[in-house]
């Protein structure tokens, strides 16, 4: 017998409840402590940051890294072009990187976290042939955990790595 749209919702919400909950509370205790967090990208960079949050709360980690790091880009990118750098409005996110990184907006240690983030979601955004040493499945194996385990591990990076880029610029 099929389940009604309402019985499946009830059943989602009392069978992973706890473990939103877990995520919400973790959540919460990084989001930066600031008065004022700026959202430089505009009304698109806050709701990838509001859709983000969501994501992760309700274990969507495959958005959360797609999601997450799409408000990276789009934030570095806003900076750059708030700053009349104008030739870089449509340039790919290396390139904003290792302009980031050469002025000193970003320090080493942010360029790295960033990168390993952009690893992160390539290898979601990005076909891998199976058992490619960067697939899921790979590190997996490596790693001796379940892949969903990865998953989540990846989309929490992710996460934090823009948590830390809003923190940067919150006032």
């Amino acid at each position: 017998m099929e389940q009604s749209a309402k019985d499946w919702i009830e059943n989602e919400d009392s069978n992973c409840r706890d473990e939103r909950v877990e995520r919400l509370e973790w959540l919460t205790n990084n989001i930066p402590s600031k008065e004022y967090l700026i959202f430089h990208g505009g009304l698109i960079a806050k709701y990838l940051f509001e859709e983000t949050r969501y994501c992760f709360v309700y274990a969507q980690f495959l958005a959360t890294i797609i999601l997450g790091f799409s408000f990276i880009e789009h934030t570095l990118t806003a900076l750059f072009f708030a700053s009349g750098r104008n030739d870089l409005e449509k340039a790919n996110i290396s390139k904003i990187l290792s302009e980031a990184n050469k002025i000193g907006w970003l320090s080493d240690e942010e360029y790295q976290h960033i990168l390993k983030a952009k690893k992160i979601r390539n290898t979601v955004t990005h076909f891998r042939k199976p058992l490619d040493k960067e697939t899921i499945d790979f590190k997996a194996v490596i790693e001796n955990k379940h892949q969903y385990e990865i998953i989540e591990e990846d989309a929490k990076y992710v996460l934090q790595v823009m948590l830390k880029l809003l923190d940067k610029n919150a006032i």
